[in-house]
């Protein structure tokens, strides 16, 4: 019997992105894939329009479903041909596609242009949305607060109908597991971190404000492109750039305490990631970060949060067994079982149809 057929559609080929082929394929399906990678220039933009286009038909026209990891460019073509053959189309929201910062120049909402008419499209288009925290649905009260930056597909299209789900990521806990003793005071954050938007949205000058207000810590940034050492970090701050999954949980591993100072975030991996291996989260109050450190960690509010983060550090103790909890919360809350289920219940849609 041959596997039914789904198309995912993307543009990265993030770790979430990764993930979800693998489950899929484990669950007994033939996943094919169309990428879009973001090319410089006008010319790489159209091949991409191009190439979207007519692979999507082949694609979409064998499938039973199709998912697009972000609403972007590279979700609307797969789309128009999902229409076309009436199969059932789902659009995964992981955070740029749901938001509006004019501080950070970040958001698919930020300007009034053809991108954003066509994501607006493409959400009232789909047969559902999923969301990886209901912040990206509904808006995060405190992301406005803090920065100006206005969040949530209902703020932005209030009449739409479009069934959304929260759906947030799945973690395996028999492979984000601590392997050995974690070394006193030492914190880390990581974060694909290419550029200084990026580095802004990720948090990173607090990061580095906290290594200067505590010197006797130690702390780790990963996956920060450039490695050298410059006079704007502090001694007591190591630089590591981009690493495998393996890599990662060594790193965790050995660290005491995880970072999430992002301004922007659905539900971070590398959070989550971190507490399997038992780190103790500290996080900025936005978006999905609160709910998945819980009670487990620490919630700062914004970049005045220092002296909090601070204070909470310096009267923490080093031997309690926090870490265990920030565990034991990500592997009851993120379940792989329960993606699988929200996969299972939408592909079966178009099997039916």
């Amino acid at each position: 019997m041959n596997a039914e057929k789904i198309t995912l559609v993307y543009s990265l080929k993030n770790t979430f992105v990764l993930k979800d082929i693998a489950l899929l394929e484990e669950m007994g399906y033939r996943v094919l894939t169309l990428q879009s990678r973001p090319y410089k220039g006008i010319l790489g933009f159209f091949w991409n329009r191009i190439r979207e286009f007519f692979i999507g038909f082949f694609l979409v026209y064998q499938s039973q479903v199709v998912f697009s990891w972000f609403n972007d460019y590279h979700t609307t073509a797969p789309l128009f041909w999902a229409k076309i053959f009436r199969k059932p189309f789902c659009i995964i929201v992981g955070g740029y596609d749901a938001v509006s910062s004019r501080s950070l120049a970040y958001g698919i909402f930020l300007k009034k242009n053809i991108r954003q008419a066509l994501a607006r499209w493409n959400y009232q288009q789909a047969d559902q949305i999923w969301v990886v925290h209901k912040s990206l649905a509904k808006g995060c009260p405190q992301a406005r607060t803090q920065d100006g930056t206005i969040s949530g597909i209902q703020m932005f299209i209030p009449n739409l109908e479009t069934t959304i789900l929260e759906i947030p990521t799945a973690y395996n806990p028999s492979f984000w597991k601590k392997k050995s003793v974690k070394k006193p005071k030492t914190i880390l954050t990581v974060a694909n971190i290419s550029d200084q938007r990026t580095f802004d949205r990720k948090g990173i000058p607090l990061f580095l404000s906290l290594a200067r207000e505590l010197p006797d810590y130690h702390f780790t940034i990963a996956g920060i492109k450039s490695v050298a050492q410059s006079d704007e970090y502090p001694e007591n701050v190591n630089l590591i750039g981009t690493i495998d999954a393996s890599a990662l949980v060594t790193l965790y591993s050995q660290h005491q305490f995880y970072f999430q100072g992002s301004k922007i975030e659905g539900l971070p991996n590398v959070l989550c990631e971190a507490m399997l291996c038992e780190c103790i989260p500290i996080g900025s109050n936005v978006f999905g970060i609160p709910d998945a450190i819980g009670s487990t960690g620490f919630v700062f509010e914004g970049f005045n949060g220092l002296h909090t983060i601070a204070s909470f550090l310096e009267g923490f103790d080093l031997n309690s067994k926090v870490g265990e909890k920030a565990r034991k919360r990500i592997k009851n809350k993120y379940s792989v079982e329960k993606r699988k289920n929200a996969f299972k219940t939408f592909i079966n849609q178009g099997i039916n149809v």
